[in-house]
């Protein structure tokens, strides 16, 4: 935002115009964070009812991006998520940026489909969606070929809810609901 420094020669006309300045910038950083924030370290509360391939804890660092890469003025922002998951002492990065839809394609062919792995990131309303698909190539023993993750707040109880979502070839989806308490430093 340009302010004119020749209003802000005279005193009177600056004290009249600060208010409105503040209330635009005040504004804009409320809409760049308008959903949940899912920001910070989090822990599995609920180990005992969890699959063993769950992260016993996430932390998740966001970003905003307000400007294009030619300089206009992006609305709403972009946010990227970059999702760092602790799964048996081993830690898993990913990086979603909000809105988009990304993906790979593999050189190999089997049965005449390429290998392919197709990731969404997006909103639901105040719910954060992320699914990754896999298709093209014969799935391992265990393996999913499908997996959606439902991220929420509960704001109340002071939570992250996690619903993930697999699927398997020739099987019904199974769902797990995962609870993470934000950890306090």
């Amino acid at each position: 935002m340009a302010v004119d420094v020749c209003c802000l020669a005279s005193p009177t006309l600056s004290m009249r115009i600060a208010p409105f300045i503040l209330i635009l910038l005040v504004g804009q950083a409320v809409s760049a964070q308008d959903k949940p924030d899912f920001s910070g370290d989090w822990i599995l509360v609920n180990r005992s009812d969890a699959p063993s391939n769950a992260a016993q804890s996430i932390s998740v660092h966001e970003s905003f991006k307000r400007e294009s890469v030619r300089g206009t003025p992006v609305d709403p922002p972009l946010v990227t998520l970059l999702v760092e998951r602790r799964i048996n002492g081993t830690v898993h990065s990913e990086l979603y940026t909000v809105g988009t839809i990304s993906g790979t394609v593999g050189g190999t062919v089997f049965g005449g489909q390429r290998e392919q792995t197709r990731f969404s990131t997006s909103w639901d309303g105040d719910r954060l969606v992320i699914e990754v698909r896999y298709s093209g190539r014969p799935v391992d023993a265990g393996a999913f070929s499908e997996h959606k993750e439902v991220w929420s707040l509960d704001v109340a109880q002071g939570v992250l809810l996690l619903a993930v979502t697999e699927k398997a070839p020739g099987t019904e989806p199974t769902t797990t609901d995962l609870i993470y308490r934000r950890q306090v430093l």
